[in-house]
């Protein structure tokens, strides 16, 4: 019962960061990343690696690695591609930020939009799997 719990707990954060990092990695590429956005895009990158690794461990421990509808296998290959992009995301514009080099800083930055969509494919699946009978359509 807690790895299902943990889940639901910890999913929501890199749902929301993920879009609003994407948000704020274009507003830095079109304004010459501003120097008060690089330590935010950094930082908050991490913190959402730290919370998704928390969400996907959760939900294969309360889920299983295979197994289960249709909605929900979609789910979890939707929510490990998530994690493999946003740690790629992370990562990069860690990188970047580390060693100074501002393409690494873009690619992170550019893959945040590329993470939020596949969160919203893994929660689209998942409520899906969890609420179908909730849900009108």
């Amino acid at each position: 019962m807690w790895p299902s719990f943990l889940h639901h707990l910890s999913l929501h954060f890199p749902i929301v960061v993920s879009m609003a990092l994407a948000v704020a990695a274009t507003y830095a590429l079109r304004n010459d990343e501003p120097p008060t956005l690089i330590p935010l895009l950094r930082w908050g990158g991490l913190a959402n690696l730290a919370l998704t690794s928390l969400a996907l461990l959760s939900g294969l421990i309360a889920g299983g690695l295979s197994g289960g509808s249709d909605s929900l296998s979609h789910h979890r290959l939707l929510g490990i591609t998530a994690f493999a992009v946003i740690a790629l995301a992370a990562l990069s514009y860690d990188y970047g930020t580390r060693h100074n080099i501002a393409d690494w800083r873009r690619f992170g930055g550019l893959l945040w939009w590329v993470a939020s969509f596949a969160v919203i494919g893994a929660g689209h699946w998942g409520g899906l799997a969890e609420h179908r009978n909730v849900i009108p359509w």
